[in-house]
């Protein structure tokens, strides 16, 4: 028995010792001179190979990035994303004062359905996670990277070409100029007046938007960076900081640099291997840089200097290349690797909940009753046992739930999954309920967010105090009150509107909007009533343009079901003679429409592109009059996806001049 016992003991020991090592056993301050002998010196700018005479002046040494691995050790940051997309809610955690600060979260986190995955992300791993030759080899992968970054080497130069990694502090360009650059407009992350954003430091981190996640992660606060992105080359510790940032940080669909060079704790999913993307080095590059440098099927010039790089270190360091032991270099470009991509079937295989009901985050009604709120279980390993939907305060049991909610806005619903032996599982949305009518509650919709395509219609959004809701295509372009494709709902005053039937719609048929361009035959509801369109209108509110040369008719009071405002069937009974109208090329590849068509005296044209089933508009565009003589006009279709369209002209008060059907080929 004390022989077994000691056999243990000893083996416990052996394994402490295997995993308890310290920086130094990783790399010594005399490698790191062997490794760097051509750094940043200020004092020989000409790579003689002198390095620097003080501390002070020495930007990349092994001092301040042990400085650095030790402060960023400090750092915890826990990670929720919804699953299938990278959409993140980001705490940093102080390890030493357990102070935890939310330093980004991702408009549409709180609304998106999907299963949120939680991770935690130990900067303290950093080139300390496995045994002590996958430790080495981490960070020697690591300095390969950050040198071809920054070396100033070349084919023939003193001591190889490998021996020149860090002799740069910031871009070819920029160092020692007022050149101004890599500024891009960010709301979450804005640049700073008269400041420049261009690479610095090892990784030569470049763009606002990284130097305000850097700063967010490094210090908590985004505007350190933005404010002073000169402090990265100011300061070598903070340099090196940055490295440390980017080379831990997840940025989904792609993992961490450092997790992809831990034996055993990446592993690629079906798609990326059949894309050849495999853990180790070549994946580092993905990357850091793989939508240039990478999958062209011939290793780029920079892969191949990250490679040599990489070879040099760490035949100093006596490990092996590759995550096997082996030392092929061929085995670690990334020539034939696809790029990292969303994986759409992420969620389908994670046991979890999903809200479907409220959908898209916003409930319409005209009066507090009772909203359904339903989620489904994604459960393959069938482990749920039960689920409670909380809400208000109640928890109520089962998938699908009544809830009548106390008071219009913004209100957060949580789906709890039970598991025997397991941790529930959780998630959570925040959705807004609003008066349609009155507008009770609009302040808390969602604001128009300019990054978004809105690729369907009827989404509802507020911007400048209005309320508006998309009729089509949107794209980033379309900034709501500058054209028809978003109609106006009505203001939003304070918590409430003036919506009084404004933009409501009735039965199948929309509401008007003072927005709207409305051609013969346009059917809108307005104030419970339905109106019809003489001839082209805009601004003309129904209920006061009734009659003689006015350009609406009343139909009817509004019952429910009736027809949409568009009449399909109508508009492809048009016909029209090729002296009419004309429109080439016909099937048309490209983003422009040429299109000839007669004028009609002193009345406008309004060109229409409708969906040949749906009658939905893709486009709308108003010609001016010329007089009796043909036009023609280049229609831009850039944004008109793949199908069978009608092209509809209306001729003013003369009504339809007739169509033609367009196929569009992408």
């Amino acid at each position: 028995m004390k022989t077994a016992r000691f056999i243990v003991l000893l083996l416990l020991g052996c394994m402490s010792a295997a995993y308890s090592q310290s920086l130094t056993d990783v790399i010594t301050s005399a490698e790191w001179d062997v490794i760097f002998p051509h750094r940043f010196n200020p004092d020989d700018r000409t790579g003689s190979g002198t390095l620097p005479t003080t501390a002070a002046k020495d930007f990349y040494s092994y001092a301040n990035f042990t400085e650095a691995v030790r402060r960023m050790a400090n750092i915890k940051i826990i990670a929720e994303r919804r699953c299938a997309t990278n959409l993140y809610k980001l705490t940093r955690v102080d390890k030493t004062t357990g102070a935890a600060v939310i330093i980004r979260q991702d408009a549409g986190f709180n609304t998106s359905t999907g299963t949120i995955i939680r991770e935690e992300i130990d900067y303290g791993t950093f080139a300390a996670e496995g045994d002590l030759t996958a430790r080495k080899r981490e960070l020697m992968a690591f300095l390969a990277n950050i040198s071809q970054e920054t070396t100033g080497g070349w084919p023939t130069a003193p001591g190889g070409q490998y021996a020149w990694g860090l002799y740069f502090r910031e871009e070819v360009g920029y160092e020692g100029t007022t050149n101004i650059g890599y500024r891009e407009t960010s709301t979450q992350y804005p640049p700073a007046a008269g400041k420049s954003y261009h690479g610095r430091g090892p990784i030569q981190l470049s763009w606002n938007y990284n130097y305000g996640q850097a700063s967010e992660f490094i210090f908590g606060d985004k505007n350190v960076l933005l404010a002073n992105p000169e402090k990265v080359i100011q300061d070598g510790i903070i340099a090196f900081q940055t490295g440390i940032w980017f080379w831990m940080a997840q940025q989904y669909p792609k993992p961490s640099c450092h997790d992809v060079m831990v034996p055993g704790k990446w592993t690629p999913t079906a798609a990326q291997t059949a894309g050849g993307i495999i853990p180790g080095f070549g994946a580092t590059v993905n990357i850091i840089n793989g939508g240039i440098e990478c999958g062209s099927g011939t290793e780029n010039t920079k892969v191949l200097g990250r490679i040599g790089h990489y070879q040099r270190y760490t035949g100093i360091k006596q490990v092996s290349m590759e995550l096997n032991g082996g030392n092929n270099t061929a085995n670690c470009g990334c020539a034939n690797m696809a790029r990292f991509a969303i994986d759409n079937g992420e969620c389908a295989q994670l046991t979890g909940l999903t809200f479907t009901s409220p959908a898209n985050g916003i409930v319409g009604v005209t009066a507090l009753s009772p909203v359904t709120l339903t989620v489904t279980k994604n459960d393959p390993r069938n482990e749920i046992t039960q689920v409670f939907i909380k809400v208000g305060g109640l928890r109520l049991a089962g998938t699908s739930v009544q809830w009548t909610p106390a008071g219009y806005g913004q209100h957060t619903v949580t789906a709890v999954g039970l598991r025997t032996g397991k941790d529930s599982v959780v998630t959570t949305i925040s959705f807004t309920i609003w008066n349609s009518q009155t507008f009770e509650g609009c302040a808390s919709l969602p604001a128009w967010d300019a990054a978004r395509i809105y690729d369907v219609a009827g989404n509802i959004v507020r911007y400048n105090s209005v309320i508006y809701r998309n009729q089509w295509w949107a794209g980033s372009g379309d900034v709501p009150g500058t054209n028809s494709t978003w109609a106006v709902l009505g203001n939003c005053n304070g918590n409430g509107g003036d919506g009084g039937g404004t933009g409501q719609s009735c039965g199948g048929v929309a509401g008007w909007t003072a927005g709207g361009v409305y051609t013969q035959g346009s059917r809108v509801a307005y104030g419970n009533k339905i109106y019809q369109a003489k001839w082209w209108t805009q601004g003309d509110q129904p209920d006061i343009n009734t009659g003689d040369a006015k350009p609406w008719t009343f139909i009817s009071n509004c019952p429910a079901g009736i027809a949409g405002s568009i009449n399909m069937a109508a508009v492809k009974a048009l016909t029209v003679t090729d002296e009419t109208l004309k429109a080439y090329p016909n099937p048309v590849t490209g983003n422009t429409l040429t299109v000839t068509v007669n004028g009609a005296g002193k009345d406008k044209l309004v060109l229409s592109l409708l969906h040949a089933e749906t009658g939905q508009p893709a486009l709308q565009q108003v010609v001016l009059p010329t007089g009796n003589v043909a036009q023609q006009v280049l229609l831009d279709i850039s944004k008109v996806p793949s199908g069978v369209w009608i092209l509809k002209v209306d001729s003013g008060r003369r009504g339809a001049a007739g169509t033609r059907k367009i196929v569009r080929i992408r």
